[in-house]
């Protein structure tokens, strides 16, 4: 029995890890539901807003303050400059299950904004709708 237990072992554990994985339409579509999501913020549609985040939505800023969303947007919501431009370069999406992490650096430009900076955005599936749980963003360092 023991002799089973340690071959059935030895057989689990002789399979590949693969919890991470993409799927060929995943990029584009969480890339396409990002610029969405920028779009809405930078015009101040939060009615867009809260159907595209988690109610419990964590932001990282720039600068290090942490924004807890605790429930739907407010009509309070500042509106920014909505014909800034922003692309994302250098995406890397992976899925774990119904989460999905997107890596890139995003530039964002506007008459009063121009910089570029290394983001991260934590995706969740509910009920096969995805939706972002946290962002996070970091300046990037100029090279020489």
């Amino acid at each position: 029995m023991r002799s089973v237990i340690v071959a059935l072992l030895a057989l689990v554990c002789s399979f590949p890890v693969s919890a991470q994985g993409t799927d060929a339409n995943l990029r584009p579509e969480l890339e396409a539901f990002h610029a969405k999501w920028m779009k809405a913020f930078y015009a101040g549609d939060i009615a867009t807003m809260n159907q595209m985040e988690a109610d419990n939505l964590v932001l990282v800023m720039p600068i290090g303050l942490i924004w807890l969303k605790n429930g739907p947007r407010t009509d309070k919501q500042t509106a920014f400059d909505p014909k800034t431009d922003f692309t994302l370069n250098d995406v890397s999406v992976r899925q774990f299950g119904d989460t999905a992490i997107l890596t890139g650096t995003l530039h964002t430009e506007s008459a009063k904004e121009d910089s570029s900076e290394g983001t991260t955005v934590v995706f969740v599936r509910n009920s096969g709708t995805w939706k972002i749980a946290s962002a996070q963003w970091t300046p990037v360092a100029e090279t020489k």
